[in-house]
């Protein structure tokens, strides 16, 4: 049966359509949002209101507004918490280890897996988190603490290896990172405690890590201690 013209045409237009362009990867999921918290797609211009359980894919950026909060579990099994006025963007895609950009604002993260691995790339330097809780804050000043691990702070003035219980600074990108100096008991800081995240392995499945042994630290008893915390296979 010979087709009208007109369907014809319709056909041979449908095929010399490029193909729909695929869906960048998923990079984290949010686990908590608080206040003023925004989502920009990648290759978008407007915002919209995130929502807990989204899907975060390559390029989205998070913008948290002034006493909002947010929190992520990445792909690769790193918790991340956004304190307000932040902006955080979504690593690329591909690389072995997840390099989020920090404009601006501050995030607290921590290896849920042991393979897990963090960079944070801000104005000032490149902090590459190993297996290890810290804090990040980039306004006029980027500050690093370590509380767990190890980590490098590095731009091209120079590298610095903080260990737990150390603090450093960098005055802008034309300045070094300083030498890891001791935290002071008024320096640490606990704003982080302020996010609860409800139904953390139900996240990390998400992210496709059922079935692995992870490590989460919790609270009990006004005290914080490691737990496993065994995910069942999907079936």
């Amino acid at each position: 049966m010979k087709l009208p013209a007109y369907l014809f045409a319709a056909v041979l237009f449908a095929a010399a359509l490029p193909p729909p362009a695929a869906a960048a990867k998923v990079a984290a999921v949010s686990t908590f949002v608080q206040g003023d918290v925004r989502l920009q797609r990648a290759g978008e211009t407007s915002f919209a209101p995130l929502e807990v359980n989204t899907l975060l894919r390559a390029g989205d950026l998070i913008k948290t507004g002034e006493g909002a909060s947010a929190a992520l579990v990445s792909k690769k099994g790193a918790e991340i918490r956004v304190n307000s006025n932040t902006e955080l963007k979504m690593p690329a895609e591909g690389g072995v280890r997840e390099v989020f950009e920090m404009a601006f604002g501050q995030v607290w993260s921590r290896m849920l897996h042991l393979k897990a691995r963090l960079s944070v790339r801000t104005p000032a330097a490149v902090c590459a988190v190993r297996g290890t809780e810290a804090d990040i804050e980039q306004r006029e000043l980027l500050t690093l603490k370590v509380y767990e691990g190890h980590v490098d702070i590095q731009n091209k003035n120079g590298t610095q290896s903080l260990h737990a219980g150390q603090l450093s600074t960098v005055a802008g990108p034309g300045a070094a990172p300083a030498a890891p100096r001791a935290m002071q008991q008024a320096e640490m800081g606990d704003w982080q405690k302020g996010i609860a995240v409800k139904d953390l392995g139900k996240y990390l499945e998400r992210m496709g890590l059922s079935g692995k042994d992870l490590r989460v630290k919790i609270a009990k008893d006004g005290q914080e201690k490691d737990v496993d915390v065994k995910l069942k296979k999907k079936p």
